[in-house]
């Protein structure tokens, strides 16, 4: 698993948030209440989230739940790809390590890179995910079919003015 390069964190003001989102999405929603919430920042290599799972998200006794991880991982691998390749996606596939157990209410740290650009179609990213000591408690390795705005808006998924909304911030970076 390629882990996403620590070298790459810059300085803080070299991070900038992430905005156009949707607001009712699960993972990344801020006005879904029953959401994760997460917000994105990139330096134009990687992007990285910072979040504390809420006790509602657990799984076995005081553990985030697996799928909840899951979920971090896809989302941030999934804005990864849509903020460094400029191209809408979806997921085609992915896999998930569960390398430490995640506890509630810790603060975790979450990147996602890509991996390799494999066509103009299709990219690999990977994430992961680190507790506040910095050790590594899973990770993810996925692929994502990358689509114009033209190409997305053909399939029905999102209407058209919320694709534009979204991607407005494109054009300021």
């Amino acid at each position: 698993m390629i882990k996403c390069d620590e070298k790459e964190t810059m300085t803080e003001t070299q991070w900038t948030p992430l905005v156009g989102r949707d607001q009712e999405c699960f993972a990344c929603g801020a006005e879904n209440p029953f959401g994760l919430q997460m917000t994105f920042e990139s330096n134009g290599k990687q992007l990285r989230s910072r979040l504390t799972v809420s006790p509602r998200f657990r799984g076995w006794s005081n553990l985030v739940h697996g799928g909840i991880l899951s979920t971090i991982l896809d989302e941030t691998m999934g804005w990864t790809a849509i903020h460094l390749t400029k191209r809408l996606i979806l997921t085609k596939g992915m896999n998930v390590a569960f390398i430490k157990p995640v506890r509630i209410n810790t603060r975790l740290s979450i990147r996602g890179c890509i991996k390799e650009r494999i066509s103009e179609r299709k990219a690999r990213m990977v994430a992961e995910i680190r507790d506040e000591e910095g050790a590594l408690c899973a990770s993810s390795e996925g692929e994502f079919v990358l689509f114009t705005m033209e190409e997305f808006s053909t399939m029905d998924i999102i209407p058209e003015e919320e694709l534009t909304r979204w991607l407005q911030p494109w054009d300021n970076q």
